[in-house]
């Protein structure tokens, strides 16, 4: 590591083994001083009691059928060896009905997952100079935005960046392997059981993770090389710059229109020059590029188009994304077996050993000793950005196991009502997001 840990959240104590329970109905400031803001996970007794929240329909496969079963999916197979999901096994590409076909197929049902949909690409608008969001909705749950609010109450004004749906057939119980997100999630259990074993951030040196940490933030994200760049709030610090050019551009057009005196154009220049000193810092011969192309017939408050830079490094980004997860396991991932972690901690594994499994891949001395939730149907669990989980999941009954996340940008502010350190971009990016749902 490049840095000293510097993680200014909670962490349990050795005689912690629970995270607290709370009703659903907590208030976004209670959520905010004890739990968000702070760093600490939390499980919730009820769902979502927003007016716009009617997810409990998600648990009745026909209605997932009707409203989104022409939906295009890509689910992921169980790895036929660790008998666990998680491995970056190529995903199969199918229609979500089919995919729900097989969850009913007692043959067939515990060998895929629904999992998210990483290839999904976000739509840019009549407005091509915004930065590319990540997909807000990717299938199945563009389908079935009628069904969920995009900012739930409970999470006050935490940006959104992703929700998900997932489905899973299996009645034996399956892992999905440890690992740590790198946003706040909020998950919402439907229908089957879920059981998360969770570790702090703090413990990522004695998880054999398959990636080098580069860097840990106050607010617990985890940074692996080479993405140096990356800021506690997880935006690259050349697409926050990217943002703020993009803004203070939209900003001069608005005033233009309306024909103000007023003018940002010297904040506009000094946002784009911040921009180009940005690249330089981390690639020089791109900034000389740009500097070439872009030449001085720039108009004020238009975003500079490079498309052979611009554009290209953001297909870059999304092509290295997707091949991250198609074609090798990511770096917050634990070369750990599940099995072995439990057996290790003395939890209660239902999941038996593969027989070739390593069983002296285990945590490394001194590892704490990690908090065990359960959750049932009509239940939810908070966990920060980079809070390490493994998590095994089983339906009942011949039901699947299904559940819906919320995945929020984490916060690096002290206050709920500001919770970003930025906020002239983390504001730009949440209007994004409201206009999204809007289209």
């Amino acid at each position: 590591m490049s840095s000293s840990p510097s993680y200014a959240g909670w962490e349990p104590s050795e005689h912690d083994a629970n995270v607290p329970r709370e009703s659903a109905s907590i208030s976004a400031q209670d959520m905010w001083e004890k739990y968000i803001q702070k760093r600490r996970p939390a499980a919730f007794d009820g769902l979502l009691d927003d007016d716009t929240w009617h997810g409990e329909r998600f648990a009745d496969l026909d209605y997932l059928r009707q409203q989104a079963g022409q939906a295009q999916v890509k689910v992921e197979p169980i790895n036929s060896t660790k008998q666990t999901f998680g491995t970056a096994e190529k995903r199969e590409a199918m229609t979500f009905v089919q995919f729900l076909d097989i969850v009913q197929d007692k043959r067939r049902g515990g060998k895929y997952y629904l999992t998210t949909q990483y290839e999904q690409e976000e739509e840019q608008g009549e407005d091509d100079d915004w930065p590319v969001l990540d997909p807000i909705l990717p299938s199945p749950v563009h389908l079935l935005q009628k069904d969920f609010p995009l900012h739930p109450r409970i999470l006050g004004n935490l940006v959104l960046q992703q929700c998900n749906l997932w489905v899973g057939g299996t009645q034996e119980p399956k892992s999905s392997g440890l690992h740590h997100d790198f946003h706040d999630n909020l998950y919402l259990l439907l229908s089957g059981y879920k059981r998360f074993v969770l570790f702090p951030p703090t413990a990522y040196p004695y998880l054999r993770l398959r990636g080098h940490v580069e860097h840990l933030h106050k607010n617990g994200l985890l940074v692996y090389e080479p993405d140096n760049r990356i800021r506690a709030d997880g935006l690259d610090e050349i697409d926050a710059a990217h943002w703020r050019v993009a803004s203070r551009s939209h900003q001069n057009r608005k005033k233009r229109r309306n024909h103000t005196q007023q003018d940002v154009h010297g904040s506009y220049e000094e946002a784009k020059q911040a921009l180009q000193e940005i690249r330089a810092k981390y690639d020089p011969e791109e900034d000389e590029d740009d500097d070439e192309e872009e030449g001085d017939d720039v108009e004020e408050g238009e975003v500079p188009q490079d498309p052979e830079s611009d554009d290209d490094a953001w297909e870059q980004d999304e092509d290295e994304y997707e091949q991250l997860f198609e074609s090798d396991e990511p770096p917050s991932f634990s070369y750990i077996a599940p099995s072995v972690l439990h057996e290790h901690f003395r939890i209660p594994s239902p999941i038996p050993a593969p027989k070739d499994v390593d069983k002296t891949m285990i945590p490394l001395q001194g590892c704490p000793k990690p908090l065990v939730v359960d959750l049932k149907p009509g239940q939810m669990l908070y966990v920060p950005a980079s809070w390490f989980h493994e998590v095994t999941s089983y339906g009942s009954h011949g039901s699947p196991h299904i559940a819906f996340n919320y995945w929020m940008h984490p916060p690096d502010g002290q206050e709920a009502k500001e919770p970003y350190v930025d906020t002239e971009v983390w504001n730009t990016i949440r209007n994004r997001v409201i206009l999204h749902n809007h289209k």
